[in-house]
Parts: C-alpha cells; sequence; structure tokens
C-alpha cells in the first residue's frame, strides 16, 4: 500500500485514519473524583460526630443518674440552725453509729422512734454546742480520747489484765477500725458525735445543779382500762372497800384488788397492785396536774393515755411527804428535764429550719439496710412535717 503526500495510506480516507487512532474509554475527570472523596470524608466525621454526641448525651444521662441517687441526697439538708447545716448525709452517719452499738449489745434500732430522736438531737447538740461556751463549758481532746476507750472497750468486751501498754494500744486501734469500718464512718466524723455526747452531759450537769435533792412527792398507783370497760363498776368496788378510810394500806389493798380484777396492764403491774411507787412531779409530768391535783385516796377522773389513745388510765395517791429524798433514777430523770427546759429556752435566740417527709424517711431507712412495715405513705399534708412542727423543730426558711 502506497501512502500519499497526507501519510494516509491509498485507499483509506483522512477521516478513517482518525477513527483508527482515537484513544479508549474516557477516564473520569481527577477534580470530580477529588470532590468525591472530600464528600465521602465528610459524610464519615458527620457520622463520627452523630456517634459521639450520642456517646456523650448517654454518658450524660448515666451521670446525672448516678449524682441524682447517690450524690444529691445524701448533701441534702434536712436541719439548720444558724448558719450550720446538717444533711441527710450526716444523719445516717449519726444513726449508724446508735445502730452499730445497739447490735453489739443484742438490740436493734428502733426506726419508729430513733430516726425522729436523732433529728431532735441534732437540733439540741447544735444548741449546746453554740451556747455552751458562753458558760464556761468545752470539751477537752483528752476526753474525748477517754470516752472512746471506754466505749470500744465495753462494745469489745476485752479484757485487758495481764497485757502491757502496747498490746491494749494495738488491739484497741484493731477494734476501733472495725467499728469505724462497719458504721461506715470516718474517725474524725465520730469524734464529733463523741464530742457532742460528753458536751450535752456536762451541760446537763451544770444545770442540773438547780434540780434539789429533797422534794415533795406523791405515793401513786395507776390501772388502765378502756371505755367501753365496767368503769362504774370499777369506782363503785373501789369506794365500798375504802369508804371514808384515809390509811395509805388500806387504800393500796383497795386499789391492788380492783388493779387485779379491771386493769389492762402487763402482768408484772397487775402483781404489783398497780404501784408506781413514791414519785415527785416531773417524773410523768404529762399527768403531773393529776397527780398533784387528786384528793389523797380519791380516784382521779379516767384521763385518755397520751401513748395509748385508745385506752384510759385512772390514778390515785394514797399519802404524801414534803421532804423526801429524790431516787437516784429520779434524780437523772430530773436533771434531764432541766436540760430539756433550758434548751427549748436558749432556742428562742436561734432560728431552727427542719425538713424531714416521707421520702426522706424512706431514704434514711433504705440507707441503713433494714426494713421497715410502718414507713409513713406521702400525703399533701405530710404528717411528718406536722410533727416536727409540734415538737418545734420546723419554722419557716
Amino acid at each position: 500500500m502506497v501512502e500519499d503526500a497526507q501519510g494516509v495510506p491509498s485507499g483509506q480516507e483522512p477521516n478513517q485514519q482518525s477513527d483508527v487512532t482515537q484513544p479508549g474509554p474516557v477516564r473520569p475527570d481527577r477534580r470530580s473524583e477529588t470532590i468525591r472523596m472530600q464528600l465521602l470524608k465528610r459524610r464519615r466525621r458527620y457520622g463520627f460526630a452523630v456517634i459521639g454526641v450520642l456517646m456523650l448525651v448517654i454518658v450524660g444521662i448515666l451521670l446525672a443518674g448516678y449524682v441524682v441517687i447517690f450524690v444529691r441526697p445524701p448533701a441534702e439538708l434536712v436541719v439548720r440552725v444558724d448558719d450550720v447545716e446538717y444533711t441527710r448525709g450526716d444523719m445516717v452517719k449519726m444513726l449508724r453509729v446508735r445502730q452499730r452499738s445497739l447490735e453489739q449489745t443484742g438490740g436493734r434500732l428502733d426506726t419508729s422512734i430513733d430516726i425522729f430522736e436523732a433529728l431532735q438531737l441534732i437540733v439540741e447538740n447544735e444548741i449546746i454546742a453554740q451556747t455552751a461556751p458562753s458558760i464556761g463549758i468545752t470539751v477537752s481532746d483528752d476526753e474525748v480520747d477517754a470516752q472512746i476507750s471506754i466505749f470500744i472497750a465495753f462494745l469489745s468486751g476485752v479484757d485487758t489484765a495481764g497485757k502491757s501498754s502496747d498490746q491494749i494500744s494495738r488491739e484497741f486501734r484493731e477494734q476501733y477500725g472495725r467499728f469505724l469500718n462497719e458504721s461506715q464512718i470516718s474517725e474524725k466524723e465520730h469524734r464529733a458525735i463523741v464530742r457532742r455526747v460528753i458536751l450535752r452531759d456536762k451541760v446537763q450537769q451544770f444545770v442540773g445543779e438547780s434540780v434539789p435533792l429533797v422534794a415533795k412527792q406523791y405515793h401513786v398507783y395507776r390501772l388502765t382500762v378502756q371505755p367501753s370497760d365496767e368503769i362504774d363498776i370499777l369506782q363503785t368496788k373501789y369506794e365500798d372497800m375504802v369508804r371514808a378510810d384515809t390509811d395509805p394500806s388500806l387504800l393500796a389493798e383497795a386499789f391492788k384488788n380492783i388493779t387485779r380484777e379491771f386493769s389492762r396492764e402487763p402482768a408484772e403491774s397487775l402483781r404489783i397492785g398497780g404501784e408506781l411507787g413514791w414519785l415527785p412531779l416531773g417524773i410523768i409530768k404529762d399527768y403531773d396536774d393529776i397527780i398533784d391535783g387528786v384528793e389523797l385516796g380519791k380516784l382521779a377522773d379516767p384521763v385518755r393515755d397520751r401513748d395509748q389513745r385508745n385506752q384510759l388510765l385512772i390514778f390515785m395517791v394514797s399519802e404524801t411527804d414534803e421532804f423526801r429524798d429524790v431516787q437516784p433514777r429520779h434524780l437523772a430523770e430530773l436533771k434531764s428535764n432541766a436540760l430539756d427546759a433550758w434548751i427549748n429556752e436558749q432556742r428562742q435566740d436561734h432560728e431552727v429550719y427542719a425538713v424531714f417527709n416521707s421520702d426522706i424517711y424512706s431514704w434514711i431507712i433504705k440507707q441503713l439496710g433494714i426494713s421497715s412495715t410502718i414507713t409513713p405513705t406521702p400525703q399533701p399534708a405530710d404528717p411528718l412535717q406536722q410533727l416536727l412542727r409540734n415538737q418545734g423543730l420546723v419554722s419557716l426558711p
């Protein structure tokens, strides 16, 4: 084949030569490929960002739940005396110490009493702590050490006879450490509680010096009936036995007879004929006005039992003694009454606020690891709040 002057083979058109030299399929534009890759990377980054945000949300929810369940409740306010605040956690620590002490001696925490007493003690002890320095009463570290040593020795029952001081000290640290661990409280926190206990006792002794060792006393008898009982017959039988006699022995025998026939007191009270013994005013202070007002040898009018509202109490005083030595157990109770009166007087100089409801009560029960069948049911007008108001523990914030 002969090429012409233009380099085209003879017998072939120029256009045919162009078809032969045309390249294959057109390659993608590099710029378009770069854009596509950038979009793909962008989508991946967006996906990772969404996943990251979701993970943060989940972690935030878990963290918020942890704070709500475990962090916030212990830190929530329960009591404030002036500028000093006590939280749920403070109250639980105080109760754990009492719980552990009771368990060591075979007792058990009474949730219907001990929780409310703990709340009241927090208020009273803070008032004492703020007021005691003004009357010159303080507590030293040595006194705290001594009290803790006595306390741990009593709980552990360890005999120190024949032991060296190093051995006694080592055993004390072991026993004390075990007590703190089981009570879930630090040594610093426990020492603060012990300091308040000692301070309270010192103030009670100071205030109690005003309690007389000799006082007028009443020989008191008491029986328990219910409103549906034959009270009229009881009174008639007693009057028939006594008539106009005022002999204390006869009065005691007559009361013993009607007690054994009509009273709903426990067996031991029935055995002793309802005798409460010689009492100064203030020992059963809810009934002081009755004891002081009833005529000797006469049955007082039935009065509602302050603790058991479905029962009635009938008192009788057989004799009085204007100057009688106060028994030690009664003296201790009168000193406690004097401290209560002193605290109530000091309370007027302090701003006290407390918040306590059924939810807090249930939370504390749970933290103490005990069950209770008496947990109050939350109500719009919470009965626990009313109880606190009646006890003077709640004022407006």
